[in-house]
């Protein structure tokens, strides 16, 4: 019982943290948004400049903290420490030698990509992309530390810190743009961006050198915990490399189709896919540890049980968050995001956005957690197998999707929502294969939830209409807000009356802390 308060009581504190933590973000981009307008061409190019080493490295980054804490936590567990040591220096420094060779690849492609995007119809708009990309591309030196030094902490057991890390970045980007952005435009906002992403890496060296861990530089590529690393980490990145592909894909369609639509269509994924993956990201920092530490231990039990019991927390989470994102898609953008040089046009189509995101976050938020199972119990094909199946599902419905002039550019968050939900059912069929019978009562959750959470829509859009329309702050505060409370509580007693187990132990939990 200990053990449950202590990992739920782990998950809640970095769960609040990493939400704030993209809460803040969000709060950035809707600043520079609304300075300088979601239309602004230049700023549409720094949108995707800034997304594409992020969508480069974030594969080569998952692989790398997957790998790290296995390994690092197997010596420290068994009182190695020099070992563990040993690991992390070379780890690192190999990292950074590879990661060099992968900015100055990235650099070389600064002159290609643009001109699969509508930023090469004139020079300057190329020349401008060009630059900008250039000038992000040796950010992905602090992506390796970051991820290392995430890993490292996290398998020590220090959560809070690597969940904070993205908060001075936002902050960066906040100050340059209230105070400097009129001086230094976009070019500058591009200069303050990789400040802020370097901050990341940085911010995390002094709770490691507080762990006692010293950096000496080593390079042993045949060192036995590298070759292990290595094999490891290739199955890593071909699943999580597909699915960075399919991210690199849909922006750049995006830029083809309507190139002043990739900020906005960047800020609507952090209001939907970056918040619900860091909650998913949450729970997965510290579930995956416990997880391979069962596995390790042959306890299938223990592993299956634990795997089930945050799958049903996470379901009653996801699903009626997908039906409160669309039951609150105008009016949450309009508290959040009208303002400034923000549009109504610019209003209605980041609502269908929200609606063509909302319906793949369940499929998004079992994918990786099931991932990281899988990764717990050493295998790590399975996962790489079902990249290439979301990819190619992703790939070829968008291309069909935007064809229909209903549905247009809307297509490709659509074919991405379907093909997380396809990736779902692939990987907990591969796990019931893998390990038998494992989400016993999960079927009957995951219904509960929808039923409840329809009901909760109903209740949601009946308000809306009441409400009505208004445009003062006051008001938008109220039509956001009454109706996500009344929602809530209309969920509450849905989950009562069907007997919802974790919304309702989640629930009293939290009354009785109050």
């Amino acid at each position: 019982m200990n053990e449950k308060k202590n990992i739920l009581g782990a998950v809640s504190s970095v769960a609040v943290i990493m939400v704030l933590s993209r809460l803040l973000s969000l709060v950035s981009n809707q600043v520079y948004m609304s300075h300088y307008g979601a239309n602004d061409l230049y700023l549409n190019i720094y949108s995707y400049a800034i997304n594409v080493p992020n969508i480069i490295f974030t594969s080569i980054g998952t692989a790398l903290s997957t790998v790290v804490i296995p390994i690092y936590v197997g010596h420290r567990a068994i009182g190695e420490h020099s070992k563990a040591k040993d690991f992390a220096d070379n780890i690192i420094s190999i990292s950074l030698i590879l990661t060099a060779v992968l900015v100055v690849l990235g650099m070389g492609l600064s002159f290609v990509l643009p001109n699969f995007t509508g930023y090469a119809d004139t020079k300057e708009t190329y020349s401008f992309a060009v630059m900008a990309l250039m000038t992000v591309m040796p950010v992905m030196f602090f992506y390796a530390l970051n991820y290392i030094f995430q890993g490292m902490l996290q398998a020590v057991g220090r959560y809070k810190l690597p969940a904070f890390v993205s908060v001075p970045s936002s902050l960066v980007v906040i100050f340059y743009t209230l105070f400097l952005g009129d001086v230094w435009g976009v070019k500058g906002l591009l200069v303050a961006t990789v400040i802020g992403l370097s901050l990341q890496a940085i911010i995390l060296i002094p709770p490691l050198i507080k762990e006692g861990y010293r950096y000496t530089p080593k390079v042993k590529f045949k060192h036995p915990d590298i070759v292990k690393a290595a094999k490891m980490t290739v199955p890593v990145l071909f699943g999580v490399g597909a699915y960075q592909i399919n991210m690199l894909y849909n922006n750049t369609m995006v830029a083809d189709i309507d190139e002043t639509m990739v900020t906005l269509f960047v800020f609507v994924q952090n209001i939907t896919v970056q918040l619900v993956l860091a909650f998913v990201y949450s729970v997965t920092a510290v579930i995956y540890p416990r997880l391979t530490e069962s596995a390790s231990k042959g306890d299938m039990g223990e592993y299956k049980q634990s795997l089930s019991g945050i799958l049903m927390s996470v379901s009653a989470l996801l699903i009626p968050m997908t039906f409160g994102f669309i039951g609150v898609r105008e009016t949450l953008l309009n508290l959040i995001s009208a303002w400034g040089k923000i549009t109504a046009d610019d209003i209605a189509k980041g609502a269908m956005l929200i609606c063509a995101y909302a319906i793949g976050l369940f499929g998004i938020g079992f994918k990786e957690i099931l991932d990281r199972a899988f990764y717990s119990l050493g295998n790590t094909k399975v996962s790489a197998v079902n990249g290439v199946v979301i990819m190619a599902v992703n790939i070829a419905l968008s291309l069909v999707l935007v064809q229909i002039d209903s549905i247009g550019v809307y297509g490709i968050p659509l074919a991405y929502s379907i093909a997380c939900l396809v990736g779902m059912g692939v990987l907990m069929v591969a796990m019931k294969k893998k390990v038998g019978a494992f989400a016993k009562g999960l079927g009957a959750t995951v219904l509960k939830c929808t039923a409840a959470s329809v009901v909760m829509l109903f209740a949601v859009e009946a308000l809306n209409a009441l409400i009505g329309e208004s445009g003062g702050v006051i008001m938008r505060a109220v039509r956001l807000f009454v109706p996500v409370g009344c929602g809530l509580i209309v969920y509450y007693i849905m989950a009562i009356v069907l007997r919802i187990t974790p919304v309702t132990e989640v629930v009293r939990k939290i009354l009785r802390r109050g």
